[in-house]
């Protein structure tokens, strides 16, 4: 008798010891699960306004918009796409309202003058560039061998007159227009005149000259699908006119769009930093130089790349 008496009392203090354990491992996990299920609903990016406006301009923002565009109505977005003419025009819109953004800040010097115009009401991101080192300079057909440099056009009379003086330009409210006035003015260009117009009409110019393999001079810069279709160079600039070294493309955001729109502008920032050079000139190609359909192209793009998607979503509750 006294030794049941034993074994259950030493049973019972196992049993005892065992429900403390039991109890101290459940309270362990219960903790782990909440504080994971805390930190997952702390960090997932909320819609927010589902209204979302996204200037581009003709060649130079086309595709990456498009892209994400496709990518932010997945997401649960309306996305409207708005051409726009000049590069002005994207830093204006954005300052609109909180439902704006654009991916096409060429800062700190390219667009500086819009910067300072409209950078008040405005936010760039530029932890990581969508394109990183894009050129501005003036360009010219491979084939005129002689023209390496805007040194080059300085006090050329055979050169000046084989185009008339004449620089081919685009809309006048774009940076690289406003740094070639400057070269003109100040830079011993004064016998050159630039001939304002616009991006399609610049582009139908040199492809005429193209053909013919005539002389033509035009304000170039890279990304453009125009330079994956012609033999182009762009002309080393020595006096830094355009003063693009330095120089990325990024996102610029209305100073309230990320509060109204948190998942979208984190998918935006997702994307700037995936984005590569690659991606840039292959859709340009497709559709600007192949000319397959624009809104087909940019899906097939979405489709194909759909872990890279997913990691743009990542985060948010698109995912």
């Amino acid at each position: 008798e006294c030794l049941i008496q034993i074994f259950k009392k030493e049973n019972e203090v196992m049993l005892k010891k065992n429900i403390k354990v039991f109890g101290l491992i459940s309270t362990l996990i219960f903790s782990v699960v909440l504080a994971g299920c805390g930190n997952s609903a702390e960090d997932t990016a909320e819609l927010g306004g589902e209204e979302i406006t996204i200037p581009y301009s003709d060649a130079g923002s086309t595709v990456r918009s498009m892209v994400l565009a496709e990518v932010l109505e997945d997401a649960g977005y309306n996305v409207s796409l708005t051409k726009v003419e000049a590069d002005g025009s994207l830093y204006a819109a954005a300052t609109e309202n909180s439902d704006t953004m654009h991916m096409d800040g060429w800062l700190p010097n390219t667009h500086e003058d819009y910067w300072d115009k409209y950078g008040e009401d405005l936010v760039v991101y530029d932890n990581e560039a969508i394109i990183e080192n894009p050129s501005v300079s003036l360009a010219v057909p491979e084939y005129m061998e002689d023209v390496n440099s805007i040194e080059d056009l300085k006090d050329n009379d055979e050169l000046g007159e084989s185009v008339d003086w004449t620089i081919q330009g685009i809309d006048p409210r774009n940076g690289v227009m406003a740094k070639t006035d400057d070269a003109i003015e100040d830079n011993g260009l004064g016998d050159w005149k630039l001939n304002e117009s616009s991006e399609m009409e610049m582009i139908k110019t040199v492809q005429e000259s193209y053909e013919n393999e005539a002389p033509v001079i035009f304000t170039g810069w890279t990304p453009h699908w125009l330079f994956e279709t012609l033999d182009l160079k762009m002309l080393s600039d020595p006096d830094n006119i355009y003063d693009a070294e330095d120089d990325s493309i990024n996102l610029v955001f209305n100073s309230g769009f990320e509060n109204e729109h948190p998942a979208a502008y984190k998918i935006a920032v997702n994307m700037a930093e995936d984005w590569s050079q690659n991606d840039e000139n292959t859709l340009m190609e497709r559709i600007f130089v192949d000319g397959d359909n624009s809104q087909e192209t940019i899906e097939s793009f979405v489709d194909s790349n759909s872990n890279r998607i997913d990691d743009w979503k990542k985060d948010t509750v698109a995912e």
